[in-house]
């Protein structure tokens, strides 16, 4: 199968168990620009269509990649801080507005990460930094501060609504379960692949016949190298 096939298959391994939060490291790392954008089409569609909410990290996607992202968070570095938190499509009017505006023909994506890694020629990342602290750091305080007083659900209300018993122990499962499950797991991965089971049990087996057979009768026999040699 191809890499982008391979790709898909582990985000679908992913969302099997509907988890309410869907973190991808390096999404489109080693695909072409095709896979990479079916890749993050195919993601954008099972999370719109399940409900999930999806973090990616990804780096200097093309245009038509970043635009399937509802939002952007640019991060720079030494230290790390924050440079722009919202829309997708709302960052250019953003970028403009702090007087640095996409020139043409360039990608929008490749003008962002270049703007706020350090120590580069077009390093502007401590001016994004202060205006991100003076334009949208304050807009998101709010937007917290709001959250933080509507009242929402206990862990052991969420735990009982997705029908999981609220352990009061020291571990929410035990640890005889922990070990039946992953020892259920292995024999299942062993099982779908027979070769990779049966070869650390045969190899042994035959490199132990081959050395054998080279070194029988050492002391009695005067043709013991040639029957070495034969063995090669």
């Amino acid at each position: 199968i191809s890499g982008g096939q391979r790709r898909r298959t582990s985000l679908a391994r992913g969302v099997a168990t509907c988890p309410s939060l869907l973190f991808c490291d390096e999404l489109t790392s080693g695909l072409s620009a095709t896979d990479a954008e079916t890749c993050v089409k195919a993601l954008r569609i099972v999370t719109k269509r399940l409900g999930l909410s999806c973090f990616v990290v990804i780096h200097q996607p093309r245009y038509e990649v970043a635009s399937l992202f509802d939002k952007l968070l640019l991060l720079t570095s030494n230290p790390g801080r924050m440079a722009y938190l919202g829309s997708m499509s709302g960052a250019d009017a953003s970028f403009r507005s702090c007087d640095f505006p996409v020139p043409a023909n360039i990608n929008p994506t490749d003008y962002y990460l270049d703007l706020v890694t350090p120590n580069t020629l077009s390093d502007q990342s401590d001016a994004l930094v202060r205006a991100f602290d003076e334009q949208i750091k304050p807009q998101l305080r709010i937007e917290v501060d709001l959250a933080m007083q509507e009242p929402g659900q206990t862990v052991p209300e969420m735990l009982a609504e997705g029908g999981i018993p609220h352990c009061t122990g020291l571990y929410a499962v035990r640890f005889q379960t922990q070990l039946a499950i992953l020892l259920r797991r292995k024999l299942l991965l062993a099982t779908r692949n027979p070769a990779a089971l049966g070869l650390p049990i045969i190899a042994p087996i035959c490199q132990g016949c081959i050395i054998g057979y080279m070194f029988c009768g050492v002391g009695q026999k005067d043709d013991l190298l040639k029957q070495i040699m034969f063995s090669f």
